[in-house]
């Protein structure tokens, strides 16, 4: 077992986030899907663009098309419509009737919107004299042929899905989701259902909130269920599933007490680099490697399982599923009340941030902090940082907040 489950000294939290880091591997493989099936999945490969966008030049306006060198009374001889274009030739004096979207016509270089034309039979007379190139979109000013679209490493959201729709593209080379193996340690935990009982047991809250965090953050959990305080069936049971796991992630087990066995059982099958972090919630906290595979031991208590899944197992996460540009959202707000906290260690404390009618981010702290609360992280919308450094802040003080999206 690592000497570092002797010692008592807190490590800092960036001391930790490096050694996150520099454990973190190479995203975890590739796979070729379907546009439908690639939403929020990161592209393994750079997309280069076999076609120009627009592919060809259109109007971009319903009206007509025409040459600007015209007069403004011209003759209809035609029309082009989005799919059906006029294969004509328009000359000078000429115009067709077109639709957005429509390709412009041979001898056409500009269009005129309908709301600015007066029509006389098979004649048309515009308000002023047109420009050359007016709500005209050329081929190619989007996108030219042979240019990179996307790099590798690009989230594929709603707006990237069209575009490579939009480039002919059916399918893609994208990160596989990488495979994390979940744990929830304890003789008192048992799974949710309705039955009440007075033995002493709990709930396992932490399998579902975790596994709902990872999943979002674009992990394939399995859950390996709940662990007895045994030493055996933990290594069983992690020797299982570093088979197929990225990731192996347990929470309870991994302080000093008695029954706390994920510890020992670690010590059978890897290493641990770092325990213990000098922050609140979640100074319990180990990471390592088993056979291999990185490790993160996290705390029991509800609030401290999240904030430390959040604050260091999602980079690691989001770069194994391929997002290796990821960092996460850091805002600076005004606090309305005075905090407090305990220097030495990084107090990440539960508020609520709103705009004042100027335009400044406000934030307050709130009453309850205990990290058995699952209610006070969705309460909350933020947390507030309170660095190691700073015992406390006065109102009025600015100070550095995440938002909590991920967890609500």
């Amino acid at each position: 077992m690592s000497d570092c489950f002797e010692s008592d000294t807190l490590i800092s939290v960036a001391a930790m986030q490096a050694r996150v880091a520099a454990l973190t591997p190479a995203p975890v493989g590739s796979e070729t899907l379907g546009l439908r099936l690639a939403r929020d999945r990161i592209l393994a490969r750079e997309v280069l663009a076999a076609f120009a966008l627009p592919r060809y030049t259109a109007a971009a306006m319903d009206g007509i098309a025409f040459a600007a060198a015209s007069p403004r009374r011209l003759r209809i001889v035609g029309e082009a419509l989005a799919g059906h274009p006029w294969c004509g030739r328009v000359l000078r004096g000429e115009a067709v009737r077109i639709t957005t979207g429509a390709p412009l016509p041979e001898g056409c270089d500009s269009v005129e919107m309908v709301e600015r034309l007066s029509f006389d039979g098979d004649d048309v007379e515009m308000v002023e004299s047109p420009s050359v190139g007016q709500h005209v979109r050329y081929a190619g000013e989007e996108i030219a042929v042979g240019e990179r679209v996307f790099e590798a490493g690009t989230p594929l959201g709603p707006a990237r899905l069209g575009m490579l729709a939009s480039l002919g593209l059916a399918e893609v080379v994208v990160h596989r989701r990488p495979r994390v193996a979940l744990f929830s340690t304890g003789d008192e935990l048992r799974r949710p259902n309705a039955e009440e009982s007075d033995d002493g047991t709990l709930f396992d809250a932490n399998g579902f909130s975790l596994t709902a965090c990872l999943e979002r953050w674009g992990a394939d959990v399995v859950h390996g269920g709940t662990l007895a305080d045994s030493v055996e069936q933990c290594v069983a049971a992690f020797s299982r599933a570093v088979v197929d796991a990225d990731l192996v992630i347990t929470s309870g087990g991994i302080s000093k007490g008695e029954s706390d066995l994920v510890r020992r059982a670690v010590g059978r099958l890897g290493e641990v680099s770092a325990w213990r972090v000098a922050v609140r919630p979640g100074k319990p906290m180990a990471l390592g490697s088993l056979m291999g595979r990185p490790f993160f031991g996290l705390p029991g208590n509800p609030v401290a399982a999240l904030v430390t899944l959040e604050r260091f197992v999602q980079p690691l996460v989001r770069c194994l599923a391929g997002r290796t540009d990821w960092h996460p959202q850091r805002w600076w707000a005004v606090t309305e009340a005075p905090l407090h906290g305990r220097k030495g260690r990084l107090d990440l404390l539960r508020g609520r941030y709103h705009i004042d009618d100027s335009g400044n981010v406000r934030v307050g702290v709130l009453a309850e902090q205990g990290s058995h609360r699952l209610s006070s992280l969705y309460l909350a919308n933020c947390l507030i940082e309170l660095p190691e450094d700073v015992e406390s802040a006065d109102a009025g003080t600015l100070v550095a907040l995440l938002p909590l999206d991920a967890l609500l």
